[in-house]
């Protein structure tokens, strides 16, 4: 995990504040889910949800606590108990500002 640290393009910060994701499934379906933020950085974040979302498919993601609100592509999902821990990357001119 260290190498990989490395290869971030910013330092993460760690949050934990509620989220909505919504996307759409195999069959166009839309789906909601509930979760929470782990960590987050200018250019992405880590969430904690119920259900897995699969790698490459780009989402929609609400979390007012953080002002988050745009496109994201999951770049990474494995499961963690009964949770799984997602890593998104923004897209579409998303940005996150931490507050000062």
């Amino acid at each position: 995990m260290a190498a990989d640290h490395h290869l971030r393009r910013h330092g993460r910060a760690e949050k934990s504040s509620p989220l909505q994701i919504v996307w759409q499934d195999r069959t166009g379906a839309d789906k909601y889910v509930q979760g929470k933020t782990l960590d987050i950085s200018p250019s992405g974040m880590r969430v904690e949800l119920a259900e897995p979302i699969e790698r490459g498919v780009y989402v929609t993601v609400q979390c007012p606590a953080l002002g988050v609100h745009g496109r994201a592509s999951v770049r990474s999902c494995s499961r963690k108990g009964m949770k799984y821990i997602l890593g998104l990357e923004f897209s579409g001119g998303l940005e996150w500002k931490p507050k000062e």
